[in-house]
C-alpha cells in the first residue's frame, strides 16, 4: 500500500506531456494522466484497508504533508484532485502553480538586477559607499543611484522620479493619502516666507490640492538677506505705528477734556467740526481721517477679536467715516479707536520680528496670531455662556444662526480655525512662543 500511496503522490506518468501546451494545460494534463494510476492505487488501498474510511484518512494524512507554497507539492495535489473528480479544484491549483512560478521568476530577475546594480556601484564608487548599496537593495536603479551620489548632502530630501528620498536614512517617504484617480506629482521650490526649499505632494488631477508638504533644508544665503530686510522693514512700520498711536492718544485726550468742558460750557460743535475747533487745524483733521482709512485695512486688524471681546471705539473706526452729527464724546472715542488700531499694527510687526529672531522664518506665525485672536474672542464671558447653551442643544443649526446674528461671527468656523492653528503650531513644535 505504501508503494501505491507513494505513486499517487508523485503524479508521475509514463505518457509524455505535449510541450506545446501552456502551463495551466500542462498541469491539468499531468493530473489527467495520473488519474488511472491514482484510481488503481486507491483501489489497492481499499482492498488492503477493507473499506473507504481508511482511504479518506490516508489521503488526508498525505495531503497534510504537502506544502501548498511549493509548486512540486501542488502538482501532487492536482493529481489527487483529478483522481477524486475535483476538476474545478485541480484547475484552481494549476493556476496557483502558474502564479507561483511567475512570482519566482520575477523575484529571480529582480535579485539579478539588484546584484548587477550593486556590482556596478562597487566598480564606480567603491565598497565603502554602503549608503548607495542600501539604495540598490531597495530597488533603486543605477541611474537614480548615480543622481543620488552627486546630491549635496546638506539637502534633507531628494526627488527621485515621482518619489521623495530622505537623504539621511536613504528611505523613500510614504505615499501621500487622499490623491485622486490620477495619482500625485511632486514639486520642489524655494519659499521666501519660510526661507527654505519646500517639497509638496500635489494631486495630479487638481494641482491646487496639496496632499502633503515637507520643509527641506534652509537656504542660508537667501534666508539671511530676506530675513534682515523683512525685520528692518517691520521695525520701521512698528515705529511709525507706535508714533501714530501716541499722537492719536494725545488728540483723544484733548477731545475728551473739551467734551467735558462742552457739557457745561456750551461747546456745540459736532463731528469733524469738533476736532477742528479743538486742534485749530484742517491738516491735523485730514491726517486723522487718513490714519483711520489706512488702519481699517492694516495687517494688525486681522488679529483683533470680534464679537463682545472687541472694543467699541475700534468698532467706530472700522464702521467707516465719522458721522458729521457725532457728539463730542463719540468723536473722542473715534480717535481713541484710531490709537488702538495703530497699537495693534505696532504689536503685529513687533511680534513678527520676535518670531523671526527665535525661529529664523515665518513658518507658523500666522497660526500663532490667529490662535491669540481666537482665544481672546472665544474666551469672553458672554461667549463662554452662549457656548454652554449651544452644547445643550447639540449645536443645532438654528441656534448657531442665532449666535452668529447676535455676536457677529460663525462659532463653529472659529473653533475649527483655532483647532487648525493649534495643530499647525504643534506640528512645527512652535506652540510655546
Amino acid at each position: 500500500m505504501a508503494l501505491d500511496l507513494a505513486g499517487m503522490l508523485t503524479g508521475v506518468s509514463k505518457q509524455p506531456i505535449d510541450p506545446r501546451l501552456n502551463m495551466q494545460q500542462q498541469q491539468l494534463a499531468l493530473g489527467a494522466n495520473a488519474t488511472k494510476m491514482m484510481q488503481g492505487g486507491m483501489e489497492s488501498m481499499r482492498r488492503s484497508a477493507g473499506g473507504e474510511a481508511p482511504v479518506a484518512q490516508q489521503l488526508q494524512m498525505a495531503m497534510s504533508k504537502l506544502d501548498l507554497q511549493n509548486p512540486d507539492d501542488l502538482r501532487k495535489l492536482i493529481s489527487i484532485q483529478m483522481a477524486t473528480g475535483d476538476t474545478a479544484g485541480a484547475a484552481k491549483t494549476a493556476s496557483k502553480v502558474q502564479a507561483l512560478l511567475k512570482e519566482s521568476s520575477q523575484k529571480t530577475a529582480s535579485t539579478n538586477l539588484i546584484n548587477a546594480t550593486k556590482k556596478a556601484i562597487i566598480q564606480k564608487y567603491g565598497e565603502k559607499r554602503t549608503d548607495l548599496l542600501d539604495l540598490a537593495d531597495q530597488g533603486m536603479s543605477l541611474t537614480d543611484v548615480d543622481s543620488f551620489a552627486e546630491t549635496d548632502m546638506s539637502d534633507k530630501y531628494k526627488i527621485v522620479g515621482n518619489n521623495v528620498l530622505e537623504v539621511a536614512t536613504g528611505k523613500f517617504l510614504p505615499t501621500p493619502k487622499g490623491a485622486g484617480k490620477g495619482g500625485y506629482t511632486v514639486s520642489k521650490f524655494y519659499d521666501p516666507d519660510q526661507g527654505a526649499n519646500v517639497i509638496q505632494f500635489l494631486d495630479k488631477d487638481d494641482p491646487t490640492i496639496v496632499l502633503d508638504e515637507k520643509l527641506d533644508t534652509k537656504d542660508i544665503g537667501r534666508q539671511s538677506t530676506s530675513l534682515l530686510k523683512l525685520q528692518d522693514e517691520n521695525l520701521k512700520l512698528a515705529n511709525a505705528a507706535s508714533k501714530e498711536a501716541i499722537e492719536a492718544n494725545a488728540v483723544a485726550l484733548k477731545l475728551e477734556k473739551a467734551a467735558e468742558m462742552g457739557t457745561t460750557g456750551g461747546v456745540i460743535a459736532q463731528g469733524e467740526e469738533f476736532i477742528k475747533s479743538i486742534l485749530g487745524s484742517e491738516d491735523e483733521t485730514t491726517l486723522l481721517r487718513k490714519s483711520a482709512d489706512r488702519l481699517r485695512v492694516s495687517r494688525g486688524i486681522a488679529n483683533l477679536p470680534v464679537g463682545p471681546a472687541s472694543d467699541k471705539d475700534v468698532a467706530l473706526v472700522m464702521g467707516g467715516e465719522l458721522s458729521a452729527t457725532a457728539n463730542p464724546a463719540t468723536v473722542a472715542d473715534y480717535v481713541r479707536g484710531i490709537a488702538k488700531l495703530a497699537k495693534a499694527e505696532r504689536d503685529f510687526y513687533n511680534n513678527q520680528n520676535a518670531w523671526l529672531d527665535r525661529y529664523k522664518d515665518n513658518g507658523g506665525f500666522s497660526s500663532y496670531m490667529s490662535k491669540e485672536q481666537l482665544e481672546k474672542q472665544l474666551g469672553h464671558s458672554s461667549i463662554v455662556a452662549a457656548e454652554k447653551k449651544l452644547a445643550e442643544v447639540n449645536y443645532d443649526t438654528d441656534a448657531l444662526a442665532i449666535f452668529e446674528q447676535k455676536f457677529g461671527f460663525d462659532y463653529m468656523a472659529a473653533k475649527k480655525e483655532l483647532d487648525r492653528a493649534n495643530k499647525t503650531l504643534e506640528t512645527l513644535k512652535r506652540e510655546d512662543f
